[in-house]
Order: structure tokens, then C-alpha cells, then sequence
């Protein structure tokens, strides 16, 4: 695990609803199509998967997953794609095998890691973070948003997840 602060990230994304799994892989493949008739997909670019619902609290068929790539601010985007943004501020980000069990794996330990530093974790959407380096290496990352503690705060539902919910955000 390493921390660290990016500052808020523009993004163009595909969406799609229903349980996690085949249809992620099938947003992701739309998302690059798309960056690609436009040659977003260049050295640098930074494709990210969001999970938008905790699939332990949410209905398998109302679960959103967004595929996402990383563009600029001033870039016209068309109605084939959503236009968001990813959070600036902490994280604390996880190299993992780009594998579904590498990716399964991190999720069932992550929260047990940022809790041994004393780290909180916030209520915006964890995400996976792909680049051209990464997975030359076979590797993607987690990133997970972290907040500070406040005495007088709850958790918030994402740091309160149960382990076999998370694993079960990738590998469903």
C-alpha cells in the first residue's frame, strides 16, 4: 500500500447496469473502443473501473459499474459516453495482479491494511486504475479514498463492508 493525493481527475465513462462481472468487461471494451477512434489510448492514458454500488446492499440488477478513461478538461465529449470526475484528495492505492483472483484477493484484505495504519476510509467510490506500465507488468491498482477520523463521524458504509462483499464487487 502506498498513500497518495491526486488532485480531481475528469472522466469520460461507459455505464452499465446489472450484476459485476461479464458486463464490466464489456464496458471496458466500449470505453477503449471509443478512446481509441479518438487516440486517447496513447502512452499515459489512465483507463479506471468504478464499482458505484455495494453489491451487498444493492440488488445484483441495480448494480452500476462505470469504465472509465482519464481525459482533459477542455476535451468535447459526445453522448456516446458519460462526463464525470474522480475525487482529488488521499488515497491509498494497492498494486495487484491483474488477475480475477489477484483482484478478488485484494479486495478481501485492503480494508484490513488502511485499518492497521489507522486510515478511514471515505464514502466515494473505491476504483481499479489500469495504465499501459501496469499492465506490461501485470498488474492494475485499488485505489481506495481515505479520510481523516472525526470522533463524532460514524463509518461510513464503505469502510463498514463486510470482506466477501468487496471480494464480490470484482469477482462476481
Amino acid at each position: 500500500m502506498t498513500l497518495q493525493h491526486i488532485s480531481t481527475r475528469r472522466i469520460a465513462f461507459v455505464r452499465v447496469t446489472g450484476p459485476f462481472g461479464l458486463g464490466n468487461a464489456r464496458a471496458m471494451s466500449d470505453i477503449k473502443q471509443w478512446a481509441s477512434g479518438r487516440g486517447l489510448l496513447q502512452d499515459g492514458a489512465v483507463l479506471c473501473g468504478v464499482p458505484r454500488d455495494d453489491p451487498s446492499a444493492t440488488p445484483p440488477d441495480e448494480c452500476r459499474y462505470d469504465a472509465a478513461i482519464v481525459v482533459s478538461d477542455d476535451l468535447e465529449l459526445d453522448g456516446a459516453v458519460g462526463d464525470g470526475n474522480l475525487r482529488g484528495g488521499p488515497y491509498a492505492a494497492f498494486d495487484v495482479p491483474h488477475t480475477t483472483e489477484g483482484v478478488g484477493a485484494a479486495w478481501s484484505s485492503i480494508l484490513d491494511e488502511i485499518e492497521t495504519r489507522g486510515l478511514v476510509v471515505d464514502d466515494e467510490p473505491i476504483f481499479e486504475m489500469y495504465t499501459s506500465e501496469l499492465l506490461a507488468r501485470h498488474l492494475c491498482q485499488l485505489w481506495v479514498p481515505l479520510r481523516q477520523e472525526h470522533p463524532h463521524r460514524s463509518r461510513n458504509s464503505m469502510a463498514t463492508r463486510s470482506k466477501a462483499s468487496l471480494a464480490s464487487t470484482i469477482t462476481q
